[in-house]
């Protein structure tokens, strides 16, 4: 029987401060092509790889400007290469989806080189950082089958979703067996808010799990990279440290993932019944 085993890759992008949206694109073209030839048949960017990600410290209206629509411009030159290589590439980008609606996206762009889906962070960050001030919640968690052997499953969430296990845990029972998730991750995100954080998501859920971040100095922030890839037991497989415009990659044998939940069956024995009666009425906020 052939083995069930799929190559996927990160691209860790220098930063480029004070560039224009147009420039990161074409700066990130040349990379996923990289991976693409590589064998690497789903392809990771970062968090808003199209913009600096250090004005959303900042209110600025004029940002807003930046957005597009999914699909749109950058989504139709990277549909070019996945046409071309018969891949998937989740591209995340600043998404206008109608006048005052705005969202930190990441579409999926498929093998026939268009949109085949698009997840909004859920968790829209509020930690240093303003995002509140720019993007509304996503809604809906989704989970993508790939069109050619090993029909693989999996799931996207971005950068703060992954401090909330409920997010890899939906995905998981919906049946995804790698999560990607990319992000934007200065400093003050590294040590054990970074891997420890990471390889719970892949013990939690018993999936592969796949992080980007990009690496270098953005204005005042310093971002550490440290893009890896974590089996289903937990085990770190492959990471970058602060190196910049490289691919990170591993093979995938998905098989592993019906063993690690037969090793621990935390999906088996999820007590949702029981959670959402303390979801719904949550002793934290009576302490406000």
């Amino acid at each position: 029987m052939e083995k069930r085993e799929i190559k996927v890759g990160i691209i860790q992008m220098k930063t480029m401060p004070g560039s224009t949206k147009r420039e990161k694109v074409e700066h990130s073209l040349p990379l996923i092509e990289r991976a693409s030839k590589e064998g690497c048949k789903i392809i990771l960017h970062g968090e808003l790889c199209d913009t600096d990600y250090e004005k959303f410290y900042k209110k600025d209206p004029a940002y807003f400007e930046l957005a597009e629509p999914i699909p749109g411009p950058t989504t139709q030159a990277v549909g070019e290469l996945t046409k071309k290589y018969g891949n998937y590439v989740i591209m995340p980008i600043f998404e206008k989806k109608a006048p005052g609606i705005y969202y930190n996206a990441a579409p999926l762009v498929g093998p026939e080189g268009k949109v085949v889906g698009n997840y909004r962070k859920t968790h829209v960050a509020g930690v240093q950082v303003l995002e509140k001030l720019y993007f509304r919640a996503g809604q809906y968690f989704q989970v993508w089958e790939t069109e050619f052997f090993p029909h693989a499953k999996f799931g996207t969430i971005i950068c703060h979703d992954r401090r909330y296990p409920e997010t890899s845990r939906i995905l998981a029972q919906m049946g995804a067996e790698i999560m990607f998730c990319p992000t934007a991750a200065p400093g003050y995100a590294g040590g054990v808010h970074w891997e420890v954080v990471n390889r719970a998501r892949s013990v939690d859920t018993g999936m592969f799990t796949v992080y980007s971040n990009r690496a270098g100095k953005e204005w005042e922030k310093v971002y550490f990279g440290e893009s890896m890839i974590v089996n289903p037991f937990g085990e770190v497989i492959a990471k970058s440290k602060d190196e910049q415009d490289i691919i990170v990659s591993a093979v995938l044998d998905l098989d592993q993932v019906d063993k690690a939940r037969i090793d621990v069956p935390t999906l088996r024995d999820l007590r949702n019944d029981l959670y959402i009666k303390y979801y719904r009425q949550p002793q934290y906020d009576e302490l406000l």
